[in-house]
């Protein structure tokens, strides 16, 4: 219990007890006050009258003594269930606002990767030396499938936001396909930084997955490595066959993570000695996502770059 329960706990005790024990305490105090106990006698021929209320029976003071603890406990008891629908508000008001705090934290770091890619694919067009219809309609397919991508995003969150649970729903699809729509969108953000994306797949590996989730799991695998390659260099996005699960490699050589920090990399809001204007939620996400496959991601960082390594189960 918090400090905060336990001192509301204690005022409705000492209240409680008050309630229980004062009356008691009065009930005595009006009994000594009006009880007078005489005894009369005679004494060679004459009435002898002696008070002797001083001489009553310790048991009475005994019992009002004892009934202290009682009360005491009692109204301790009665504080806390007094106490208990307050906490269970508390708790139920703090959950909520947590859920609503995670949301707004995956809402803004979700939107920020189709967001990226329609905003720089409008500058490349904007910027292009000699546009032509070929160009254009590129360009407008690029933006509308990260349009659509952005819809199922906040259709997702929008669930989310309802309070209905997450579910899988796994059905066949060509996993080099959409690997290679991911690399296809990276390449438009990564191309102003002087960043290469580029992908070794089979031609098509189909495979049981809840598409739109393992898409945005590759995209954040994907995104975190452009976003810490060094200008010149390459990012690899590999796609193989690993017994019965499939692996989505993607490498980078930017930085790395020194060997201490790895273990904190699927922290949320983690970021450690790499700067950048990411969320943190990143890998946190990727994770989740790769778990509800059955699968997992590993990061590691052999020293020249990072190389993280997403599995999933068919």
């Amino acid at each position: 219990m918090s400090r905060g329960w336990r001192s509301l706990r204690m005022r409705l005790a000492v209240l409680g007890f008050l309630a229980i024990y004062l009356p008691v305490l009065l009930l005595f105090g009006v009994t000594v006050v009006t009880e007078q106990d005489t005894s009369t006698e005679v004494v060679h021929g004459a009435e002898v009258t002696t008070d002797t209320t001083g001489e009553r029976s310790p048991w009475v003071a005994g019992t009002v003594l004892a009934l202290a603890p009682a009360a005491g406990v009692l109204a301790w008891w009665w504080a806390g269930r007094a106490v208990r629908p307050f906490e269970q508000m508390y708790d139920r008001l703090r959950h909520a606002a947590d859920a609503q705090r995670r949301l707004i934290e995956e809402t803004s770091h979700e939107l920020r990767i189709p967001l990226s890619v329609l905003a720089t694919n409008a500058e490349v067009l904007l910027a292009h030396p000699a546009p032509t219809l070929e160009v254009y309609r590129e360009g407008l397919e690029r933006s509308g499938r990260a349009a659509g991508r952005l819809r199922a995003v906040i259709d997702e969150l929008l669930v989310d936001a309802r309070g209905r649970a997450r579910t899988v729903d796994r059905q066949p699809a060509d996993l080099a396909a959409l690997v290679r729509a991911v690399v296809e969108d990276a390449r438009v953000v990564a191309a102003p930084q002087g960043v290469s994306v580029s992908v070794t797949a089979p031609a098509r590996v189909v495979c049981a997955v809840d598409e739109a989730t393992v898409r945005r799991a590759v995209a954040n695998l994907v995104d975190n490595a452009v976003r810490f390659a060094p200008a010149g260099s390459d990012v690899a996005v590999t796609v193989e066959r690993r017994g019965a699960a499939l692996a989505v490699v993607v490498t980078d050589h930017g930085p790395g993570i020194p060997q201490a920090e790895l273990a904190h990399v699927f922290e949320p809001f983690w970021h450690g000695r790499r700067h950048g204007e990411g969320t943190g939620l990143g890998l946190p996400i990727a994770r989740q996502i790769a778990l509800a496959h059955g699968g997992d991601v590993t990061l590691a960082s052999p020293g020249d770059g990072c190389v993280a390594t997403l599995t999933l189960r068919c």
